[in-house]
């Protein structure tokens, strides 16, 4: 009768650990029910179409994009498939294929240089599995940012932050749903290289020992990283071979016009269109460098969109990833103050921009410290010391305010999903948080040389990771571009040097680099950035000796090599080898081989890009026209009648038994015509 008694606090504290000690273990070990899986795919599902459907969640990104749907203004990236010699272009539905028949591995790693796209990717698997299509088999499709992942959490740990609480599943039977059914599971995790961990950690996290392959050895596995990273993956065999190895390489031209059309066409400005694609055709640094990267063509959608006739032409002056974002900050100053002075009686608009401009400036120095330390997510507590300016910095859309994710039940109002109060801070994008930490160092390097050089040294000490850190720095002063090229050239890395350079843009830059190595490569796997550095160094007489192999160029590309080349002062030996270029390559150096200072030259054409007749032409008055040449080897497919009948025609300030073609003197050959 007593048993039965629940009234006393003893039996009810006795009545819950008997509900604890019998109740908790069961429902540990239990599957998840197929109610549970459900439960769990349409919660995921609405957090997705909530926080993934709209590319535009961050105050600068709304402005960058406007509120557009992620498929409407979604293009296709450039995939390609580095794991062997033989690159590969890979279509998005073979990323995403779950059985045996694909090319590719269930661990796939994905790099690709800041802004190219990676998270957009991700995004795009996220919300195609929220409609079906490709990847409707699936059970779960977990996308997560590393950046906001702790060492500590299972992966069932960040699912439950997902989930309300009416679903009942524990991360634990989540993790031995995983377990059992890998191939209805999916993980994405996006950001390797802003999580802090490494493969070769003792403790490892579960995300480590996932992409180490110590766990869901059978679940595919896609991960995105910076390059920097991927030689934690490559350095070690087990991994090297387990791993496809994946490029994102941005925009092709086709899809390039595809996204301007797409940005304009929703505003009804078709014309606006046609004149970018002009200016971008025509201004080769932003085609090469720039329009590839969906970041920065956003960038110069929104600037083409919003700047008058003067202002459009002032950008054709824009040369580097530096200037783009010194003039988007602007932007977005000018817009923040324009939107005030709009409800204000007695501001104008340029104490509204120096508003904005030192809320900037009091960030500056938490963007620093944050990278050193990887760190891209801030407690709000750490802007103790400039509240306002946080407050400012994320209207202005340079900052972002974070809210935790509760569970569903937690972050529903009525019916319609909101967030809860700010918890956390972060920068729209880790490349806008290198440019304002860039900004940091260069107020260090005036005002306090000796914390300069501190901050300096840590970063230099990781400067392959610190790459665009570097080159945004060096933008901001020659002098300061001079010292981080001195420290930097120690580090035995010419090409690293020549990206810093080229972002200073200045000769005094250039030469520094130049009084340290001579001779460069342009082949192609060089980044397009330093492809463009390396022609510049060209350009400021810095190089004596030039080696170009598999370059596919473009207009632009091809003319300024062909214009640097000619125009050199010190270029002495150049080396071209199966390479194609715009046919405005070999019109430049005709025109301007008079003036040439090649010595040695050495080219090997295996391909028919010689055999159309005026580009023959102009490689054989090229040939004619060099007045120092003192050897040259050729080496073509077939030899062009009109390139022999063209240089028989010709003076020429060199003897022909030192010019040798397959393997045949140029005086045999003109003998046989």
């Amino acid at each position: 009768m007593g048993r039965r008694r629940l009234g006393t606090d003893k039996a009810k504290c006795f009545s819950f650990s008997v509900l604890i000690l019998f109740q908790g273990p069961l429902v540990e070990s239990s599957p998840l029910t197929k109610e549970q899986v459900q439960q769990c795919q349409e919660e995921l599902k609405a957090y997705y179409r909530m926080s993934q459907r709209k590319v535009t969640l961050d105050p600068l990104m709304f402005i960058l994009l406007g509120q557009f749907e992620l498929d409407e203004i979604y293009t296709n990236l450039s995939l390609i498939d580095i794991s062997t010699m033989r690159k590969a272009p890979i279509t998005y539905s073979e990323l995403l294929t779950n059985d045996e028949s694909g090319n590719l591995s269930k661990r796939i790693l994905i790099q690709g240089e800041a802004g190219v796209g990676k998270s957009t990717l991700c995004a795009k698997i996220a919300f195609d599995w929220c409609k079906g299509g490709i990847l409707q088999d699936l059970d779960l499709v977990l996308v997560f940012p590393l950046r906001i992942v702790t060492n500590v959490e299972t992966i069932g740990d960040i699912v439950k932050r997902y989930l309300s609480d009416s679903v009942g599943a524990t991360a634990k039977q989540i993790n031995n749903y995983i377990s059992s059914n890998p191939i209805k599971v999916l993980i994405v995790f996006d950001g390797f290289d802003e999580f802090n961990g490494t493969l070769s950690d003792e403790n490892k996290s579960e995300v480590l020992r996932i992409l180490g392959l110590e766990q869901y050895k059978s679940v595919k596995v896609i991960v995105t990283t910076r390059p920097w990273r991927t030689d934690e993956f490559k350095s070690e065999k087990s991994l090297r071979e387990a791993y496809s190895f994946i490029s994102i390489e941005g925009f092709n031209k086709k899809n390039l016009l595809t996204y301007i059309k797409n940005y304009f066409g929703m505003r009804e400005k078709e014309t606006l269109a046609e004149d970018l694609i002009s200016f971008m055709e025509e201004s080769g640094v932003i085609r090469t460098n720039m329009a590839p990267f969906p970041i920065y063509c956003a960038m110069l959608c929104l600037m083409w969109n919003n700047l008058s006739e003067e202002g459009r032409k002032e950008m054709q002056q824009l040369r580097s990833f530096s200037n783009v974002f010194r003039e988007i900050i602007s932007f977005l100053k000018e817009h923040y103050a324009s939107i005030f002075c709009d409800n204000a009686q007695n501001y104008n608009e340029a104490e509204y921009v120096n508003e904005a401009h030192r809320a900037i400036q009091d960030i500056t120095e938490i963007a620093l410290n944050g990278l050193l330390q990887r760190n891209l997510s801030f407690p709000k507590e750490q802007f103790r010391q400039c509240w306002e300016a946080m407050e400012i910095c994320s209207r202005v859309g340079v900052l972002t305010m974070e809210r935790d994710i509760f569970s569903r039940d937690r972050r529903l109002d009525g019916n319609v999903p909101t967030f809860l109060e700010v918890s956390t801070v972060r920068f729209p994008h880790k490349l806008l948080q290198e440019y304002i930490a860039g900004m940091h160092m260069a107020m260090l390097f005036v005002n306090d040389r000796s914390k300069y050089h501190k901050v300096k040294s840590q970063v230099l000490s990781r400067y392959k990771e610190f790459r665009y850190l570097l080159c945004f720095t060096s933008a901001l002063g020659t002098e300061l571009c001079l010292d981080i090229i001195n420290d930097l050239k120690k580090t035995n890395d010419r090409y690293i040097c020549v990206d810093v350079a080229f972002e200073c843009h200045t000769e005094e830059a250039a030469r520094t680099v130049g009084e340290r190595w001579e001779e460069y490569k342009l082949v192609s796997y060089t980044p397009e950035y330093t492809k463009s550095g390396i022609v510049f160094m060209v350009h400021c007489d810095q190089v004596k000796s030039l080696y170009i192999d598999l370059l596919n160029c473009g207009r632009t590309l091809s003319r300024d090599l062909a214009e640097g080349m000619c125009s050199s002062r010190v270029l002495q030996e150049v080396t071209i080898g199966d390479s194609e270029f715009h046919t405005d390559f070999y019109k430049v150096l005709s025109e301007k081989a008079s003036i040439c200072q090649i010595r040695e030259l050495d080219m090997r054409f295996y391909r028919d890009c010689i055999s159309e007749p005026l580009v023959a032409t102009n490689l054989a008055n090229f040939l004619c026209c060099l007045p120092h040449l003192e050897r040259a080897t050729l080496n073509f497919r077939k030899v062009p009648k009109i390139f022999l009948t063209t240089i028989a025609s010709k003076d020429r300030r060199w003897k022909t038994e030192d010019i040798t073609i397959n393997e045949k003197s140029l005086s045999e050959l003109l003998g046989d015509i």
